[in-house]
């Protein structure tokens, strides 16, 4: 008989529902989530990178998000263009969930008008600093690509030596070989 260690407690939790908040999230197998434990599941944190292109993407997309009462295209939308600025993959559902949280936090905090003021110099410092951040990140890839064309140049050149001295050889090899059967000729 094949025994699994970790078998017995989830088919306890799967016959006895009652029992299954008592066993720790991480025991339990994906296959054996239900799709409404999934859908609730905590999603992960969002990184500073994700934050700043968010509102990009947020800002690029703002006015079509107000125009369209059902607007769960636009939000996936979003979501690929915010994929091709950082490499992180959020689902549109997630890039809702996150504006609605950040627009209430927002609302709900009292702001006199001199501070709004303030805010949105320094909201567009934040962009500046942003749009610096991701200059430099530029300038460094352009720079680790220029190093890699380099390397794929030089490996190139050493290639087409390698190439030239194979073909001298090869030349010597066949001059050798005619002089030899030149000799046995005679």
């Amino acid at each position: 008989m094949v025994r699994w260690p970790g078998l017995r407690p989830c088919l306890s939790a799967i016959l006895n529902p009652a029992g299954a908040s008592s066993m720790a999230a991480a025991e339990v197998p994906g296959y054996l989530v239900s799709p409404q434990t999934e859908k609730h599941r905590r999603a992960r944190n969002w990184t500073d990178a994700e934050m700043r292109g968010l509102m990009l993407v947020w800002e690029e997309f703002f006015d079509e998000l107000k125009q369209t009462k059902r607007n769960a295209k636009v939000y996936e939308k979003m979501a690929s263009k915010l994929f091709e600025m950082t490499g992180e993959r959020r689902l549109g559902e997630e890039i809702k969930i996150k504006i609605t949280n950040m627009t209430f936090q927002y609302r709900s905090e009292e702001r006199p008008v001199k501070k709004r003021k303030m805010r949105s110099c320094h909201l567009q410092k934040k962009k500046l600093r942003l749009l610096e951040a991701m200059l430099e990140e530029q300038r460094r890839l352009s720079r680790a690509m220029e190093e890699t064309c380099r390397e794929v140049r030089r490996v190139l050149d050493q290639q087409n030596i390698l190439q030239v001295q194979s073909l001298q050889l090869q030349e010597r090899m066949m001059s050798l070989l005619e002089k030899i059967i030149a000799k046995s000729n005679v």
